[in-house]
């Protein structure tokens, strides 16, 4: 590697591209701040595994659309109590009707049936139910969604999981490859930037090795973290676990990123975009898009394999 002077001649976006890139980093960085004021107005914290807040937070930086639906409809954590209770008596007290007072009354009451009559039903329900969704992870080994694991000690993340789709799964689980991903990409192209380093005459194969390495390391300390609680091992099984789970999903998400950096870079903007640029930051966000669709398929094999968790 050598250092040489920034390129004298530079792309200069039209006004047009330039708005649309404000447009989507924005819109991004307004997704990633609404997830982080509803996860601590709902304490997330207590109930939400611990990895997945700066995974949906990260991730709505080029993923926004899909890690909202994701995060609303299979990992949003429930309102604490107290403050349903608030909302409900605000409600009362304006006449206002609210569902979640109706839902109260047929979680308590039943409906249709009278007092405790309902309530038992309701209850014999919900543990049909869960011995139902306990008898098909169970058969064979296999759990819900065809992943193999021994042992009990997945039973508790099963529980939370059963229900979720094959899809959403494995979303979550590229989302969560793709936190590391992103992370390293982001530091590792504003260090190339700010040192001028180079392979070759190119800053670009220069951020390759470095965004892959810092996203590579990200990557394994997400997985680590996401693996060890669920299994209970903190120990070297765990990280050799992660280091093979993250370095298959990690590769085949940077296919996708870096292909469409050697596009953008040498096709259409001749390497003279430079990284300090709105317009190269919607170049990255479209590129990490691409990634999570390149990631998807691996992702989805490490899962079924048993290799990889999927996250809750």
């Amino acid at each position: 590697m050598e250092n040489i002077n920034l390129p004298s001649s530079t792309y200069k976006s039209s006004l047009t591209l330039t708005v649309i890139s404000w447009v989507s980093i924005g819109i991004a960085v307004l997704a990633s701040l609404w997830l982080v004021f509803d996860i601590v107005y709902r304490r997330g914290w207590k109930s939400m595994m611990a990895i997945m807040i700066p995974v949906y937070v990260i991730n709505a930086l080029y993923l926004w659309p899909i890690t909202v639906w994701t995060y609303v409809k299979y990992g949003r954590p429930e309102m604490p109590e107290n403050k349903k209770k608030k909302r409900i008596e605000d409600r009362v007290e304006t006449g206002e009707d609210d569902p979640l007072l109706h839902s109260y009354d047929r979680v308590d009451h039943g409906e249709g049936n009278a007092g405790g009559e309902g309530h038992s039903g309701g209850s014999e329900t919900v543990r049909d139910t869960h011995a139902g969704h306990h008898s098909a992870r169970t058969t064979n080994g296999l759990d819900g969604h065809g992943i193999k694991h021994d042992g009990e000690a997945h039973q508790h993340h099963h529980d939370m999981s059963a229900d979720r789709p094959m899809f959403a799964t494995i979303t979550i689980a590229t989302c969560h490859c793709g936190a590391g991903c992103v992370l390293g990409d982001i530091i590792g192209e504003w260090l190339v930037f700010r040192s001028g380093v180079t392979i070759d005459g190119s800053m670009l194969y220069a951020a390759f090795i470095i965004d892959f390495a810092l996203a590579l390391a990200f990557g394994i300390v997400f997985q680590y973290f996401s693996i060890a609680p669920m299994v209970g091992d903190y120990g070297w099984k765990t990280i050799i676990r992660s280091v093979k789970a993250d370095f298959l999903s990690l590769t085949f998400f940077e296919v996708g990123l870096f292909g469409w950096m050697a596009i953008f870079d040498l096709l259409i903007f001749d390497q003279k975009l430079e990284m300090n640029t709105a317009t190269y930051w919607f170049m990255m966000q479209i590129g990490m898009f691409f990634g999570h669709w390149t990631g998807f398929p691996i992702n989805w094999w490490l899962i079924t394999r048993g290799i990889k968790e999927a996250c809750a």
